[in-house]
């Protein structure tokens, strides 16, 4: 089982990515984006692509490539005047019209320093996951708050309760699978 993971955050330090890369440690299946901060800015006159071929701008294509070949999608993505970051949104604007998440398990994670975990960020990407279509549920969902006491300065997760809860995670995100890989065969 294939997973791809995207931080939306592109601090250095984030606190997010150092999320992302524990997943990877938990699941070594797991693929991470890295060009998030590369991607042209979304604009609808020159997201040229059909279902025989894509002439978007080539980072573009890449990007939805590497969500087509997986099989589902984890997000973590930090809170900004409760939202998500303009660079998570603009990957995602690029994925509206092509059809790369729809039916697909998508995983949400929001972190933040304060004591709600980034909520608002997380209801926000939950909905936008449902806009796409993607398979998105209260299951696949996780708010980390106070993250700083959770993760040390090298980016190590030192907290064990937040490891059981991202290893939980992505147990239900591959339920969310398999699940859907039987429900197709029936």
């Amino acid at each position: 089982m294939k997973i791809l993971a995207i931080s939306g955050s592109l601090r250095a330090k984030s606190y997010n990515s150092a999320i992302i890369r524990a997943l990877k440690i938990i699941d070594t299946n797991i693929d991470i984006y890295k060009d998030l901060d590369k991607l042209p800015f979304f604009n609808a006159d020159i997201d040229n692509h059909t279902l025989e071929e894509d002439n978007s701008p080539v980072l573009v294509q890449e990007l939805r490539k590497n969500i087509a070949r997986v099989d589902a999608i984890v997000i973590s993505t930090p809170e900004y005047a409760f939202e998500i970051p303009g660079v998570l949104k603009n990957a995602l604007d690029w994925l509206v019209s092509s059809g790369e998440i729809v039916d697909k398990p998508v995983a949400v994670i929001s972190a933040s320093t304060s004591g709600m975990g980034g909520d608002k960020a997380n209801i926000v990407l939950m909905n936008l996951v449902k806009v796409l279509t993607g398979d998105i549920s209260k299951e696949l969902s996780l708010c980390v708050s106070r993250v700083n006491k959770k993760i040390d300065n090298k980016g190590k997760i030192i907290d064990k309760v937040l490891l059981d809860e991202l290893k939980t995670l992505l147990n239900n995100l591959k339920l969310t699978v398999k699940k859907g890989f039987y429900e197709a065969d029936i």
